[in-house]
């Protein structure tokens, strides 16, 4: 490509958008890639601070101009659930097509910003998103980039997207709420009307509810009485810290088929339990700390768990990093 003055422009097709900004009043594109510069675009040109303009040179083959090599970005990119907006200043970003947790391979997605001049960026790996949500951006940094960086990042994304989103599929949840102080009536369950409210945003509906007390036998019993009832989620509140009455993991390991964690690298709420049943139904042993405080652990977590995305050990440490909440 070549910078020619815009005043010996006419006639010559512009190799990019233009965009006029007028603070606190106005940002739009007045020239288009691929306009046919007239004589009456010099003045407006020129009113843009575009003494200069670029255009295509026979010499540019084996570059890709920005539109382009956005396009390749998203297509080789964008994933299930998601679709590509229009072309915006070189730009292409991926919207969402339903509610659910955004998911990102950060691996290959550094891999790639590593090549060069082509970026790739996306919220955070395991963020909720809604239908129309924004949830990356691609495009290049130059006007024109080398072909071969484009080849290298397809050779990065192996025909496998790096980005998707996995819907919210998991849709009613049981509460087992422990304390002999609730169960005898000397104090109101506070946790239930948080937990409602905080999974109706995903929109999970409460279908079973056990108030027990502090018997490891009675919360075991509870937790098989709430999954029988078709909760997709299990929530056990109270009793989940060191005290010597505080037996809800004790029960949530007895009934569980597996364990991933009691304690998290996240403050606040990091008392917290988390295990599957044989069928994949997930137990989400619940911290006072919901009560006082947002966010905690516990949002950090049933996002995920809504979502069916598996938590793993490894999950659970990775999660130190960004974990202080506030």
């Amino acid at each position: 490509m070549k910078s020619i003055r815009t005043q010996d422009a006419v006639g010559q097709t512009l190799l990019h958008d233009l965009v006029r900004i007028v603070i606190g009043e106005v940002k739009d594109t007045p020239f288009r890639r691929g306009h046919v510069i007239t004589e009456e675009d010099i003045p407006k040109l020129l009113d843009l601070g575009k003494e200069h303009v670029f255009v295509m040179e026979p010499e540019d083959e084996g570059f890709l101009h920005e539109e382009d090599v956005a396009r390749a970005l998203y297509h080789m990119a964008g994933g299930e659930n998601m679709h590509d907006g229009p072309m915006a200043q070189g730009k292409i970003e991926a919207i969402a097509d339903v509610d659910g947790l955004f998911k990102v391979d950060v691996e290959r997605l550094h891999a790639i910003n590593s090549i060069g001049e082509l970026t790739i960026v996306t919220r955070f790996n395991n963020t909720p998103v809604k239908a129309g949500d924004k949830l990356a951006g691609m495009r290049c940094i130059p006007l024109l980039l080398e072909e071969q960086q484009v080849e290298d990042a397809k050779k990065i994304a192996d025909g496998k997207p790096l980005l998707h989103v996995k819907p919210f599929v998991r849709k009613t949840m049981g509460i087992v709420t422990t304390g002999s102080e609730v169960f005898e009536g000397r104090i109101k369950d506070a946790f239930t009307p948080i937990i409602e409210e905080r999974c109706a945003e995903f929109g999970v509906t409460k279908v079973a509810h056990e108030i027990v007390t502090d018997n490891t036998d009675d919360i075991v019993a509870a937790i098989d009485k709430v999954k029988a009832a078709g909760a997709d989620i299990i929530f056990c509140t109270g009793g989940m810290s060191v005290d010597p009455d505080d037996l809800t993991p004790g029960a949530i390991k007895r009934y569980a088929d597996r364990v991933v964690t009691y304690g998290l690298p996240v403050l606040p709420g990091s008392m917290v339990c988390i295990a599957y049943c044989a069928d994949g139904t997930p137990i989400l042993g619940v911290p006072g700390g919901v009560l006082f405080s947002k966010p905690t652990a516990f949002d950090e977590i049933v996002p995920r768990l809504i979502a069916d995305d598996e938590i793993t050990k490894e999950d659970c440490i990775a999660m130190g990093h960004g974990g202080f909440l506030g």
